[in-house]
């Protein structure tokens, strides 16, 4: 896992531990081998821009998914999954709003970009209901709490 916080200033921090804990928790459920993928934290103008390119939505989100298409980090030679990129003052409003920290509320989004990547998706009720599961299971496992479902919409 790489972990890229270029684009914020210096007094972001990540709990790089956390992070490649709750990344190998999930993993090891679906790779002999954990794969590679990258963790990006970016400015709301960065993530609306990506959203706009990528989605035609032209609006700030939480977080977003890029699947790879079963390329090898030559590097490592080990598989790469693709990136996830986290919007942090989206996590932060998100966070405060519900109640919890801003280190769950980032654990949450991890684990829900982890999922897009390896294949769940939420686009309709089955769907949903399947990546929510999977979703609250490793939340339970990491010990993550939450002050709300995943899931639940909020007006941020």
């Amino acid at each position: 896992m790489y972990i890229n916080c270029d684009e914020l200033d210096a007094t972001f921090n990540v709990n790089e531990n956390f992070l490649l804990h709750i990344a190998e928790t999930i993993l090891k459920d679906y790779y002999e081998e954990a794969p590679d993928f990258t963790l990006t934290f970016v400015e709301p103008e960065k993530i609306r821009e990506l959203n706009r390119n990528f989605r035609n939505v032209d609006s700030v989100t939480d977080v977003l998914s890029f699947e790879s298409d079963g390329e090898i980090d030559p590097e490592t030679g080990k598989e790469y999954l693709g990136d996830i990129v986290i919007c942090v003052k989206q996590a932060e409003t998100q966070a405060e709003q519900s109640g919890h920290s801003l280190e769950n509320e980032i654990a949450l989004l991890e684990i829900h970009g982890l999922l897009h990547l390896l294949g769940y998706d939420h686009a309709n009720d089955e769907q949903r209901e399947e990546m929510w599961k999977y979703q609250n299971g490793y939340l339970e496992q990491c010990g993550i709490s939450l002050n709300r479902r995943p899931g639940e919409d909020f007006d941020f």
